[in-house]
């Protein structure tokens, strides 16, 4: 899924435009096959900063202070950015918690990476800063967002899962009747269910095709069904 979400956002660049900005981070720890989403990027030729787990902090710091900067700017033609977080839930730094989202005594301590995080999903769409995350179970997605910042998250992909997961997740237990390679796309503004055969991973051939085919102002052919299941 993130593989066709950074295809299709390469295809939408402009050829004479400046260029969108991404930011990529897979999250540590063994637990699925994890895509390598930076020499993806690379391949579609996008301008991209790959951060490593202990570099993430950082880099949601740092496109946190982008946010802010572009709200105080009231800037209308700044190049978007994108950031891309693999496997979310195992990212220690930004799971919620006790004192970031409530009211606290005393002396007034730094923004914490979740809380900046927090602030990036709410804040930054307005700003042309926008989220692509992917996390493995609806327990890893609560740790990390409560339920204002699941609704800043206004699109969503869902599997395969229990209906009380499906239910917390799009509002509706239709992710329990799923089969496999089948999905849900809920659209959270509407309110709206797409069901959907998602996409195989691209191959090495393909990948050049539509690098060569974007960088000659033809991104049409970018959003091609590769006719493979996961």
């Amino acid at each position: 899924m993130l593989a066709a979400s950074l295809i299709s956002l390469a295809a939408q660049q402009a050829p004479q435009g400046p260029a969108s900005r991404f930011s990529c981070s897979t999250g540590p720890g063994p637990t699925l096959p994890r895509p390598d989403t930076g020499r993806l990027a690379l391949k579609l030729g996008l301008e991209i900063t790959v951060a490593s787990p202990r570099e993430a902090a950082a880099a949601i710091a740092e496109i946190d202070d982008e946010v802010r900067r572009r709200e105080q700017s009231a800037s209308e033609n700044a190049p978007p950015i994108f950031l891309v977080i693999y496997d979310v839930g195992r990212f220690r730094e930004l799971r919620r918690g006790d004192d970031d989202f409530g009211f606290s005594i005393g002396e007034e301590k730094p923004a914490s990476a979740a809380r900046q995080f927090a602030n990036i999903l709410r804040e930054g769409p307005a700003a042309g800063v926008h989220s692509l995350l992917w996390c493995d179970s609806y327990n890893n997605v609560i740790r990390c967002l409560d339920r204002q910042g699941l609704r800043d998250v206004e699109y969503r992909v869902v599997f395969q899962m229990n209906a009380a997961d499906s239910s917390n997740l799009i509002d509706h237990p239709a992710a329990s009747r799923l089969g496999v390679h089948r999905a849900i796309l809920y659209d959270e503004g509407r309110g709206t269910m797409e069901k959907f055969r998602p996409y195989g991973v691209p191959s090495e051939a393909w990948l050049a095709e539509v690098r060569g085919q974007v960088a000659g102002g033809r991104p049409q052919v970018a959003g091609q069904d590769q006719g493979k299941d996961p």
